[in-house]
């Protein structure tokens, strides 16, 4: 959210003037009213995502803003400042889901953390209602197609197989995929933004691992025009990772090959052990590198392709949620590992995952969202 947008609320101008001027210097975009009725005024004209307001105030209290803002902006955080903390405020404060309680005279540091902590609630809440309203749109499409094809695949009338029974089936299945890939990606996602995103590592034959992810996936690439061929011979016979997210972000770089491969290219997946001297961990590590043709991506697009919501800026409409990438970064991540985007030796691109052979701890650290945003 790059305006934050802060109402403070006092009829003690030295007291509002201080906080504005602070939470400028801290980069907010903090405004002031002096009294509850100016409030009011305010909050009549312009939205703001957070109000800090006093509660014993000359003329309209902070309890009535308290009030009005609960009823006209249900979505605005509201953290109160109060020198005369009573029981029935603080009673009064909870009845109205207001979501921090500080009382005067606060250290400012104390100050800046209540608000750090709305402005990532509200971000965290924003980015659940995106990503859901993201998802219910994508969904629609595959889903519709569920409903069509699979009516299709009996001829009532006839009293038989449709002629074109199996590309019916096929189509239902792939559909079906791409449902349970978003939904998926939507629900590590909401880990990621939780904190609560772990990998517990136990022994994996990664090999057939993988090639169970093709073999799921080979009907979409056929229905595309597409083809993918595998290289496994440099994996060793077993490995420890989380098998499920592993199994996820391969499955996320290839559907991203998909949409932005070229039509009749090969799509290759390659994975092998690499030595700690050609590994950027510095560690024996496994790397599985996704390569494909496309005009669609372009080199511009790389830096940023592993953030969520992104996608490349290619000519043609891309389907959805932009979300994939940002899954494989943080599964990486939750393995110690690292994700890489760039252009192959031949001019293609390749999307890489590399994660160390041996784990540190058989459960891997848990990756906050904002870490995720600021590591390659």
């Amino acid at each position: 959210m790059d305006d934050k947008r802060i109402l403070i609320v006092d009829d003690e101008r030295r007291v509002a003037d201080s906080l504005r001027t602070l939470l400028d210097d801290a980069g907010y975009h903090a405004r002031t009213a002096y009294g509850g009725a100016e409030a009011i005024e305010q909050l009549n004209r312009e939205e703001f995502q957070i109000v800090v307001t006093d509660l014993r105030m000359q003329g309209v209290s902070g309890a009535e803003v308290i009030r009005f803002v609960h009823e006209n902006h249900p979505r605005t955080l509201i953290i109160v400042i109060t020198g005369h903390a009573t029981t029935e405020s603080a009673i009064e404060a909870v009845h109205y889901q207001v979501f921090d309680y500080l009382r005067k005279p606060f250290d400012f540091d104390l100050f800046r953390m209540a608000i750090e902590k709305a402005f990532q609630k509200i971000e965290t809440e924003q980015l659940r209602e995106d990503t859901a309203a993201m998802i219910t749109h994508d969904i629609k499409i595959p889903l519709t197609s569920i409903i069509g094809f699979a009516s299709m695949i009996y001829d009532h009338e006839k009293g038989g197989f449709h002629p074109r029974a199996r590309e019916f089936a096929e189509t239902v299945h792939a559909s079906g995929q791409k449902i349970l890939e978003l939904i998926e990606n939507y629900l590590t996602t909401c880990k990621i933004e939780a904190g609560t995103l772990k990998a517990v590592a136990t022994e994996v034959n990664l090999r057939r691992m993988i090639e169970d992810v093709v073999e799921t996936l080979r009907v979409e690439a056929e229905r595309r025009g597409q083809r993918i061929e595998s290289d496994l011979r440099g994996l060793p016979a077993t490995v420890f990772l989380d098998e499920m997210m592993i199994y996820r972000a391969v499955g996320n770089m290839l559907n991203n090959a998909f949409k932005y491969g070229s039509p009749d290219a090969p799509i290759e997946i390659i994975a092998e052990k690499i030595e700690a001297s050609r590994s950027p961990l510095d560690l024996d590590s496994i790397r599985i590198q996704v390569v494909n043709e496309t005009e669609e991506i372009l080199p511009e697009d790389f830096d940023d392709i592993f953030n969520r919501f992104e996608r490349a800026g290619g000519r043609r409409g891309i389907e959805g949620s932009g979300i994939g990438l940002y899954v494989v970064k943080a599964v990486a991540h939750a393995h110690r590992g690292r994700v890489g985007a760039g252009l192959a030796e031949d001019g293609r691109v390749q999307f890489s995952i590399i994660l160390p052979l041996k784990p540190d701890e058989p459960e891997a650290a848990v990756e906050s969202a904002a870490r995720l945003r600021d590591r390659p």
